[in-house]
């Protein structure tokens, strides 16, 4: 029997490639986040009420499968192949829509509900991870509550093919990129900023022949943003005294987020994201990388420049030699807003050269105003004139006149209140400043969409308010996501189940402020308030 050899007690161990020296620490470092992400989604799975958020997410999933979301051709006949595969033709008939109407109303329902329960006062923390449990479900449901993402898609075709978007509109794809556009859009150019047009470029190079896994796809940069979200959000209201918690669940967990970032899509989850995060990046002291931040988050959507009073506010906090006096204030603004302005010009102009697009997207930031929007104050108020104008029959010449002249005087009020709140506010309260700014700018403009109230009133997580102003926030939320539901069983034809369901929505409110008044008067707070201390620029 042969006896096994044993190598001598000097013998050393061969040695290791350098770059397996190296990668140790990444793959320990991925090892340990792995972990940490485990543990997070298992301690979110344990909380009841996230369990129930999950199956209101997946009735809402179940209940897109309808002809108010799927492209217009999925139930016509012949029906898509798909549908016939799978034998569900009658849910284009009369019954299926109600079938579907109720398992959406339903599930939203249940997701409010979720989160209404979860509120935190001096409570168990919100699970850090419930966000992405209850967006897991309608990943692969078509486009919710608006149909944004197939033009986007269509635009992001027209890059593909080496056009100018903001010279085409998704008429020049004609196929099926364009044939699920709204009719509204399919002629009008792209009025996005560059980043985004290469991001959706990016998403079809992965499906350009699938116009509808195109438009799915576009959730995957949404996702991502509202990740960025629920990591610099809570540590940025902690930074101004704010519980994370409470700014983990008013901004993140709220139901519109769910609806509208998510489920829609939208880019805007990108633009709020990145300007979370550049304002977490000021109050640390960053203010150029910050300034940096918002050049990016405006090459996707434009508006993101406002937060620009933030972090001037920022850098003004940080003065600790400014002369008290209006005008040491007025030059002290003035030299960091050229300064941080300057670097975000110069950043967003470079991301622009990367882009090969070009500024045509100037000329186009109209094309959004061609929607008459209801939800806007001065649109509302010049539609009501106009029809008294009409209906006293007064000539056409004159009834034409008060929808433009309200929406200009809409504009002119809101610049006016955004420059008061960059004079009064910024340098006092720098995130709400930004979170006032952006609300008045969608109050004032002349079209208001449901998704745009989450620009400022994200924001608004990251601001110490009062019990009231939770409540205000609260009732808003519930407002705009009843108004999502009615829109939907409007487009489903099944009307009276969204009456139903904003009845039902008013009851919950009602039961969630009773609840309400027996806990604690105001939000929990941060045992000690962590100031901001940015570097002079």
């Amino acid at each position: 029997m042969l006896e096994p050899r044993v190598a001598p007690a000097t013998t050393t161990a061969p040695s290791r490639a350098p770059w397996a020296r190296m990668a140790e620490p990444h793959v320990a470092g991925a090892a340990d986040l792995g972990r940490r992400v485990g543990d997070s989604l298992r301690r979110s799975w344990a909380d009841r009420h996230v369990r129930r958020g999950m199956v209101g997410t997946v009735l809402v999933a179940a209940g897109s499968v309808s002809p108010a979301f799927l492209p217009t051709d999925t139930f016509e006949d012949p029906p898509s192949p798909l549908v016939e595969r799978l034998g569900v033709e009658w849910l284009g008939t009369a019954t299926g829509r109600v079938i579907t109407t109720i398992l959406l109303a339903v599930g939203i329902a249940l997701l409010v509900d979720a989160w209404l329960r979860m509120r935190p006062t001096h409570g168990p923390k919100p699970p850090s991870l419930a966000w992405l449990l209850w967006s897991l479900p309608i990943m692969l449901a078509p486009p919710l509550f608006s149909r944004d993402a197939y033009s986007y898609a269509a635009q992001g075709q027209i890059v593909l093919r080496h056009m100018d978007p903001y010279a085409v509109g998704p008429f020049w794809v004609a196929g099926p990129f364009a044939d699920q556009v709204d009719p509204m859009w399919v002629q009008t150019p792209a009025p996005y900023g560059p980043l985004a047009l290469q991001v959706q470029h990016l998403v079809v190079a992965v499906f350009p022949e699938n116009a509808y896994l195109a438009a799915i796809a576009m959730r995957v940069p949404a996702l991502l943003a509202v990740g960025l979200l629920a990591y610099a959000l809570p540590r940025l209201a902690e930074r101004y005294g704010v519980s994370g918690r409470h700014a983990l669940w008013l901004g993140v967990l709220n139901p519109l987020v769910l609806m509208h970032f998510i489920g829609g899509a939208h880019g805007d989850a990108v633009m709020v994201a990145l300007v979370t995060f550049a304002l977490l990046l000021a109050s640390r002291g960053q203010l150029l990388t910050a300034a940096v931040t918002i050049a990016a988050a405006a090459a996707y959507k434009q508006t993101a420049v406002l937060a620009l009073i933030g972090v001037v506010g920022m850098a003004l906090q940080a003065r600790t030699d400014l002369p008290p006096g209006a005008a040491a204030r007025l030059r002290a603004m003035l030299r960091h807003g050229l300064v941080l302005g300057g670097v975000t010009g110069l950043a967003f102009t470079a991301i622009t050269a990367a882009s090969g697009l070009g500024w045509g997207w100037i000329p186009n930031l109209s094309v959004p105003v061609t929607l008459r929007s209801m939800l806007s104050p001065p649109t509302f108020v010049g539609s009501v004139v106009e029809w008294l104008m009409r209906l006293f029959g007064m000539p056409e010449s004159w009834a034409a006149a008060p929808v433009p002249v309200a929406q200009s005087i809409g504009l002119v009020a809101g610049l006016a209140g955004i420059a008061w709140i960059t004079w009064r506010v910024a340098p006092r309260n720098p995130v709400l400043a930004v979170a006032a700014a952006f609300l008045v700018l969608c109050a004032s403009g002349p079209v208001i969409h449901p998704w745009y109230l989450l620009w400022g009133g994200l924001l608004l997580a990251a601001v110490r308010l009062s019990a009231r102003h939770v409540r205000a926030v609260v009732f808003v939320t519930l407002f705009f996501v009843t108004y999502g539901v009615v829109d939907a069983t409007v487009s489903n034809g099944t009307w009276a189940l969204g009456v139903s369901a904003a009845l039902w929505m008013a009851a919950r409110l009602r039961a969630h402020r009773s609840r309400a008044h027996e806990r604690a008067d105001q939000p929990v707070l941060t045992a000690s308030v962590r100031q901001a201390s940015p570097q002079q620029v």
